[in-house]
């Protein structure tokens, strides 16, 4: 295994603790650029939010970006490409026939404009039961709205198409850049980070301040890495135990280990 690509979620992840930030960016500096994985921002902001941000974080400038819980692609990606992308999620929600919906969920507020965009419908919605989001993707689907539900942190709930999401994004672009899942490691805090985590053969990141609906899925695999530090020092630790592990694999064994 070759670590080529990392796709870590922001907020809570490698957001959260400034000075944790500055140490992640310091750690992705100091690797050599020559042979230094893809840095890929796969977040529920939308790209403009994102490219926003990056002009005032001290987070390092990446090579891709993924966007709206994975509807949106942005960063090296061509116009041609990201139209692309947009043309397999399908036709935009039909907004009337989802708030017609939603009016009669109690307790549910529709998220500010930043967070809305022709394939995403975020909302607040605290403490649901998987019961009441299955219910509700069902009247969804009844009144003629094809979506899914993502819900995470007993608060925060997106309306997606039903072939959008973080890992699908996640799974398209490494196709696109020709570049193996298994070479893949992704690093999440929450819930809308289980589809990366749920992608064939990836290798995860669980940060040490991750929800229990975070690191309880991770914890059913080998495969990925619960870091005892929170928020981006979990990251830089995550990623030395898999760079360690390619490294490790890689070293010829000696003469006497060998016999």
């Amino acid at each position: 295994m070759t670590v080529r690509l990392l796709s870590s979620d922001l907020d809570g992840t490698l957001l959260g603790d400034h000075r944790a930030t500055q140490r992640f960016r310091s750690f992705w500096e100091s690797l050599n650029p020559a042979n230094r994985p893809v840095l890929v921002y796969n977040s529920g902001r939308l790209i403009d939010d994102i490219e926003a941000l990056l002009a005032v974080s001290d987070l390092p400038q990446p090579d891709y970006l993924i966007g709206g819980v994975g509807t949106m692609v942005g960063g090296e990606l061509n116009e041609t490409r990201r139209r692309q992308f947009g043309e397999m999620l399908g036709a935009p929600f039909d907004r009337d026939a989802l708030l017609r919906v939603m009016r009669h969920v109690d307790g549910i507020a529709l998220q500010d404009a930043v967070y809305q965009h022709d394939h995403k419908s975020s909302w607040h919605l605290h403490d649901a039961s998987e019961e009441v989001i299955a219910e509700l993707e069902q009247a969804l689907a009844d009144a003629g709205v094809e979506a899914r539900l993502v819900y995470s942190s007993k608060r925060d709930l997106d309306v997606l198409p039903r072939q959008a999401s973080k890992g699908a994004a996640l799974a398209w672009l490494c196709r696109e850049l020709g570049i193996d899942l298994d070479e893949v490691v992704v690093a999440g805090d929450t819930g809308n980070d289980a589809d990366m985590f749920l992608l064939p053969a990836v290798n995860g990141i669980v940060v040490g301040n991750a929800l229990d609906e975070l690191r309880q899925l991770a914890s059913t695999t080998g495969r990925h890495y619960q870091a005892r530090r929170a928020n981006a020092d979990g990251v830089v630790e995550g990623l030395q135990h898999w760079m360690d592990a390619a490294s490790s694999r890689q070293r010829p064994r000696s003469a006497d280990a060998r016999g």
